[in-house]
């Protein structure tokens, strides 16, 4: 029997100390398991994870074991549960004792491989039986199936250099990030076949977070992200975490998302299996099904942000765009809009006393994928700079800084991508407004550039201290050196040099004079 690989004792989360703060025991390259990175929380800044999705469906885990170590997931009011995180925040760590405690009831649970446990950690075993073809025989979906930039299948070989026939195993800890990227973010539609009783399916629906983009909040150390990303959710007798309790039946309807863990941990479509390896240290192959038959009963996630619609419907999650940074949403992140409502994490920061020192940024992590097929772009982090005491302390000038800026950025963008379609339009005499960037070979490339430069010109409007030149004025400017290095190339051909400037006359809608920007009169 291969050894096991317990995750609440085996070192597979990569970290960094914080400065002077690493115990003499671990080296800075030693990766952690749940029960160190929970016990030195406070010695830590952060957990190094990649992909991002691995990283959001992690950070879901920890909050979990956060509410069951510190009991903020068994607070029946708001008061209460506000007040009892204060407490932990000037405790400033975790209990040694209430971390070993509930390991200790959960021994076992947090194991990785069926082969060491009859229940594998976020896996179902029942899948060594019940993944079968037509004929009987058992079947696997493949280990270059589960990690997510290979080729497995028909997918096209240049996407990795793996092939079917000879798949490379993935080590044990890396295999754990592909887990929970499968489980958050999978896609739908085909997968390998599953029979239950009588029923026999090979389809399944999107994981709970696909196609989204998370927003958490980052602390000084780890255990300040932690207990700041712990939103607050009303306890319920019935909540359980999938490693908490015996696997359900997946014909029943799923139990509703009520409770802390159902609500992160307890709404996956996809149903995973991982083959160890013969010495334990690697994964060789994996199932990867339908979990459920049924739907789940719609629920908002905490960390993700939702449009409101203006029809008056229920609030839709908003998708994840990997060419939209995150200072674009910072306003909606923080409560200042109507159409988009914030992730709820961050509305339980509001009264959060500015003294306590341990909020500094807001972190993105998102996948931008088709939602109703299996279609995946690119995935995609950021962090906004540590300047939210303006948030807290509410002040007025700060917030007129930042919405204006931020509008002044999307306007000019508007007028950019307007700009570049018009004149790929008017030399390429087609129109193909449904594809992607419209058709235009270079709008993709344009507008990348125009954000990385508008980003700084927005954060540099958001700490000014005295006002300088005006920010629409500025992203102007941003948007015309856009302009011209995109079209360098047609300003050598005479014939195209007047639609050139005839589209770039339109960026300079909304500059504003040195008089208008005084207040005076223009006359």
């Amino acid at each position: 029997m291969p050894p096991g690989f317990d995750l609440a004792e085996r070192g597979f989360c990569p970290v960094r100390w914080r400065a002077g703060q690493r115990p003499e025991t671990f080296s800075p390259e030693t990766p952690l398991g749940l029960v160190d990175l929970l016990l030195h929380a406070h010695r830590i800044e952060d957990v190094e994870i990649s992909p991002p999705p691995a990283l959001s469906g992690f950070l879901r885990i920890l909050v979990v074991l956060t509410g069951r170590i510190t009991g903020l997931d068994r607070m029946e009011s708001f008061e209460d549960w506000e007040e009892a995180r204060e407490d932990l925040l000037h405790t400033g760590r975790f209990d040694e004792t209430a971390i070993r405690r509930y390991f200790d009831e959960f021994s076992g649970r947090f194991e990785l491989f069926h082969t060491a446990t009859a229940h594998p950690f976020l896996q179902d075993a029942r899948l060594l039986e019940q993944c079968r073809n037509p004929q009987g025989d058992q079947v696997s979906s493949g280990v270059n199936k589960l990690v997510l930039n290979r080729a497995a299948g028909q997918a096209f070989v240049w996407h990795s250099h793996t092939v079917d026939a000879d798949p490379s195993p993935v080590p044990a800890a890396e295999a754990v990030w592909s887990l929970l990227t499968w489980l958050y973010y999978g896609p739908p539609g085909r997968c390998t076949a599953r029979q239950v009783g009588k029923t026999r399916a090979g389809d399944t629906k999107s994981g709970p977070l696909r196609g989204t983009v998370s927003y958490h909040p980052v602390g000084k150390s780890l255990f300040h992200t932690l207990v700041l990303g712990l939103p607050y959710v009303p306890w319920h007798e019935h909540d359980a975490a999938p490693w908490e309790e015996e696997p359900h039946d997946p014909l029943s309807v799923p139990p509703p998302a009520q409770g802390l863990a159902r609500k992160l941990t307890g709404r996956f479509r996809h149903a995973v299996l991982l083959t160890p390896s013969e010495s334990g240290d690697a994964v060789v192959d994996a199932r990867i099904t339908w979990a459920w038959r049924e739907e789940h009963a719609p629920t908002e996630d905490p960390y993700v942000m939702h449009r409101v619609p203006t029809n008056g419907g229920a609030p839709i999650s908003e998708s994840a765009s990997a060419t939209r940074a995150v200072w674009r949403d910072l306003d909606a992140l923080l409560g200042r809009t109507e159409q988009r409502r914030r992730p709820e994490v961050l509305a339980h920061l509001d009264e959060l006393a500015v003294e306590e020192g341990a909020f500094t940024a807001i972190r993105a992590l998102g996948f931008d994928q088709d939602r109703s097929q299996a279609k995946e772009r690119q995935y995609f982090s950021g962090i906004t700079p540590p300047v939210l005491e303006a948030w807290q302390a509410r002040d007025p000038r700060r917030w007129a800084q930042l919405r204006e800026a931020r509008e002044a950025a999307e306007q000019t963008a508007w007028q950019l991508q307007e700009a570049l379609s018009g004149l790929w339009q008017q030399l390429s005499k087609t129109t193909n407004g449904k594809a992607r960037d419209r058709g235009v070979p270079w709008l993709h490339k344009a507008m990348t550039t125009y954000w990385q430069s508008a980003e700084r010109c927005f954060w540099e409007a958001v700490h000014a201290e005295e006002a300088s030149a005006p920010v629409r004025n500025r992203m102007i400017e941003v948007a015309l050196r856009t302009y011209d290095d995109t079209t360098a190339d047609l300003m050598r051909q005479p014939k195209q040099v007047k639609a050139v400037e005839e589209h770039r006359r339109g960026l300079w809608r909304g500059w504003r004079s040195e008089a208008k920007a005084n207040g005076e009169d223009d006359g």
